[in-house]
């Protein structure tokens, strides 16, 4: 499967040292709702292509299958696409049983804990707890059951061919897909661009 992906400079430095290259944290930071939505991710991995080849691997990598859409499919050198410093741009190769593919637009539901699919209802589930409570709950104050109800909803994140309200209709030719893969191997890269962030400003260099 054809991939394009994005990573600080650190990740291709241990993929050229160590012969591979994974994921120990999640890039997005130490938010604990990014987090739990990252280990869901991982879990749902473990269940769907297989655990890490690699012992004490916690979280995926991130690349993207197609950015915009089929015919827009790779990542654009902009500033908001990358971390400050120097990241690598690569276009990988890996096989399509290493790779979970899901919907980006979908995927804003586990980010900010909320129901995906079934959503009216589950919804009419936490307004009324929220409502007992005087408050909005925050995701680890409602009950265990429901919790679960909300998890198993986010499966549909990875049905990129759904089409509702909450992912405007679109047919999956016109969507961003993300894809998750647990190793980077140097036998994946087909080619690497070096680029700099300063700022708002990009711009490629050579290492």
């Amino acid at each position: 499967m054809r991939l394009w992906t994005i990573q600080g400079i650190a990740i291709y430095e241990q993929l050229q040292r160590e012969g591979v290259a994974y994921c120990t944290k999640p890039r997005i930071g130490n938010m604990p709702e990014f987090q739990r939505a990252y280990r869901w991710m991982a879990e749902q991995m473990r269940k769907r292509i297989g655990g890490p080849p690699i012992e004490g691997i916690e979280y995926p990598m991130w690349a993207w299958y197609q950015y915009n859409s089929a015919k827009d499919k790779k990542p654009p050198r902009t500033p908001k696409d990358m971390g400050e410093g120097v990241s690598a741009y690569m276009e990988i190769e890996i096989p399509d049983n290493e790779v979970l593919l899901s919907d980006l637009g979908s995927w804003l539901a586990p980010l900010n804990e909320c129901p995906l699919d079934d959503w009216k209802r589950i919804g009419r589930i936490t307004d009324k707890l929220d409502k007992e409570a005087g408050r909005m709950l925050q995701f680890d104050e409602y009950p265990t059951n429901v919790q679960k109800e909300i998890e198993k909803s986010w499966e549909a994140v990875f049905d990129i061919n759904r089409r509702d309200k909450t992912v405007g209709r679109t047919h999956r030719r016109n969507r961003s897909i993300q894809a998750t893969f647990w190793v980077l191997k140097p036998e994946h890269v087909i080619s690497v661009e070096f680029l700099e962030k300063k700022g708002n400003v990009v711009k490629q260099i050579k290492i």
